[in-house]
Formats: C-alpha cells, sequence, structure tokens
C-alpha cells in the first residue's frame, strides 16, 4: 500500500511538473496545435528561469532542515519529490538556440540567459548532473528515516551547487 502511495505521489509530481512547464511557455491547449516557432529563445529563458525559482523554492525548507537538523520528514518528502520531477524536466529548457551570452553586456534578469556557453559544449556533462540531482532528490522523497534524507540532500545541494558554479554567469 505504501508503495502504490509513493507511485501516485510521483506521477503527481511528474504531471506538476509538466503542468508548470505548460504554463510557464504559456501553452494552453489551443497553443499545442499553433505554430511553435513563437517560442523565442527569451520565452525558453524565461521559462527555464521559472521553473529554476520553483526548485530554488523547494530547496528552502530542506536547506533549513540540513542546517538547523529539525526534519519534518513529511513535509521534505513532498518538496524532494517536486524537485526530483523538475530535475527531470530542466535540461530540456536548453536548446542550443537558447545560448545567447554575451559577455559585458546589458541583460534583462527576466530573459537574458546567465547560462556560461560551456553548457552547450559540454551538454552530456550537464545533462547527468540534472539526472544525478533528480535522483538524490527522488531518493530523499523516498527516505524512511532522518540520516538518509540528510545523506540525499546533501549530495543533492552539492551537486546543484557544483553545476551553478561550472555552468552559470554571474555578471
Amino acid at each position: 500500500m505504501a508503495h502504490q502511495h509513493f507511485v501516485r505521489s510521483w506521477y503527481r509530481s511528474v504531471a506538476a511538473a509538466v503542468c508548470i512547464a505548460a504554463s510557464i511557455l504559456g501553452t494552453g491547449i489551443t497553443a499545442w496545435g499553433e505554430d511553435q516557432k513563437s517560442f523565442g529563445p527569451s520565452d525558453i529563458i524565461s521559462a527555464r528561469k521559472t521553473l529554476m525559482s520553483v526548485i530554488a523554492k523547494n530547496m528552502y525548507p530542506l536547506d533549513e532542515m540540513i542546517y538547523t537538523g529539525k526534519f519534518n520528514l513529511d513535509r521534505g518528502r513532498n518538496s524532494a519529490d517536486s524537485i526530483a520531477a523538475m530535475l527531470q524536466a530542466f535540461p530540456l529548457l536548453f536548446p542550443p538556440s537558447t545560448n545567447t551570452w554575451t559577455a559585458n553586456a546589458q541583460r534583462d534578469p527576466a530573459v537574458d540567459t546567465f547560462a556560461d556557453p560551456h553548457i552547450w559544449e559540454e551538454f552530456d556533462f550537464f545533462y547527468k548532473q540534472a539526472m544525478a540531482a533528480a535522483k538524490y532528490a527522488f531518493d530523499a522523497s523516498r527516505a524512511e528515516n532522518d540520516a538518509d534524507f540528510r545523506k540525499n540532500i546533501t549530495n543533492l545541494r552539492l551537486t546543484c551547487d557544483g553545476c551553478h558554479a561550472a555552468f552559470q554567469k554571474n555578471n
């Protein structure tokens, strides 16, 4: 019975991530049949920034649990489950057309990329990192005790921070 609950929870999380991505891109049911060329790089960049913001919002309580040592496994599992689903979709929001970084250019933080151009040169590594982070989040969402939860959330944070250090521009 517990396994069925986790499977249903996982499918709900994946469905939620798909809904978030669809709403971010402004794709209602009618848009699916329309010309997809209307989605330019800034639309996709905005979508991935929004998705990353939702991932970060779900990470805040997990980071707090690790920092304080006060765990709420039910809340933590739910946040980790959502993160796992979103991280599986995240690399798909990096098509080559969004490689628009220009050093020292004025940028709109909402729609201009801060992705280092090397991400496309090392996309296989980036993709593997995102999937590793998704696996840590998934494992945390299934943790049965504080120690396993802590281990997976710590690995998730380290993987995310490493990816940001390697592939995110700050200026």
